[in-house]
C-alpha cells in the first residue's frame, strides 16, 4: 500500500485558507499538485480521465433488504455506493457517478454544481499489517490545529472537517482489512454521523 491516508489534512488546510481569502460565493481553490492518494478536496483533485460514461448505480441486494453486497472482481469505485446514498449524505441531489482514474487510485464521483461526493479507492495493501503501518506512519504526522477525530469502526477511521467564507469540506478516512478509502464531500461537509454510514455501506461491498 503506497498511498498516504492523512494526506488530506494539509490540503484542507489549503483548501480553508483559499476559501477564507475568497469574497462571494465560495468558488473552488486552484488545483495542487496530485498526490499519490486523490487527496479528499474537491478541487484539489484534478479531473481525472473518465472511463466511460456515468456508471449505473449497483444492484439492489437480495429480498430488498438494502443490505451491502460485495463487489466481485476489479473494483469500480462507482459500484461501491448510490446516487441517492450520496445525495443523501451530502443533503442535495447529485448526478450519476461518473468513474475516473488518477493513479493510482480510482475515483468516482457524483456532482451538483459545485457540490460533489467523492468515493476515492487506493490498491489494497498486500497485507493488513502494511495498512496498518502506513497509517500509523502518517496519522503521526497530523499537526495539532487540524482537527481530526479517530473513530473506532472499521478496522482503522478517522473524519476531519472544516469551512471558511460559507465553504465547508469533509472526509472520512478508512482501513478495512487491505483496502484503504476516502468518502469527501464538498461544499457542504457531510455529517460525521452520514460519512459513516456511506463509508459503512462501501466497506459492506469490498470484497
Amino acid at each position: 500500500m503506497h498511498s498516504k491516508p492523512i494526506v488530506f489534512v494539509s490540503i484542507l488546510a489549503a483548501t480553508l485558507a483559499a476559501c477564507a481569502g475568497s469574497v462571494g460565493a465560495p468558488t473552488a481553490p486552484a488545483a495542487t499538485t496530485p498526490v499519490a492518494l486523490a487527496t479528499l478536496t474537491a478541487t484539489s483533485v484534478p479531473e481525472a480521465t473518465t472511463t466511460g460514461s456515468p456508471a449505473s448505480e449497483p444492484p439492489a441486494s437480495p429480498g430488498g433488504g438494502g443490505g451491502a453486497q460485495p463487489t466481485p472482481g476489479a473494483i469500480d469505485p462507482c459500484s461501491l455506493l448510490t446516487a441517492d446514498q450520496a445525495s443523501k449524505a451530502i443533503g442535495k441531489k447529485l448526478g450519476a457517478g461518473v468513474s475516473s482514474t488518477l493513479d493510482p487510485d480510482r475515483v468516482c464521483t457524483f456532482k451538483n454544481g459545485l457540490s460533489e461526493v467523492k468515493v476515492i479507492l487506493a490498491p489494497p495493501a498486500p497485507d493488513a499489517a502494511t495498512a496498518q503501518a502506513y497509517w500509523d506512519a502518517e496519522r503521526a504526522q497530523v499537526p495539532a490545529d487540524i482537527q481530526i477525530t479517530d473513530l473506532s469502526y472499521f478496522d482503522r477511521s478517522a473524519y476531519g472537517s472544516g469551512s471558511a467564507a460559507g465553504a465547508s469540506i469533509s472526509g472520512m478516512f478508512v482501513i478495512d482489512g487491505n483496502y484503504f478509502f476516502d468518502f469527501y464531500c464538498g461544499f457542504p461537509a457531510c455529517s460525521q454521523t452520514a460519512s459513516v454510514a456511506a463509508s459503512q455501506f462501501i466497506a459492506g461491498r469490498l470484497p
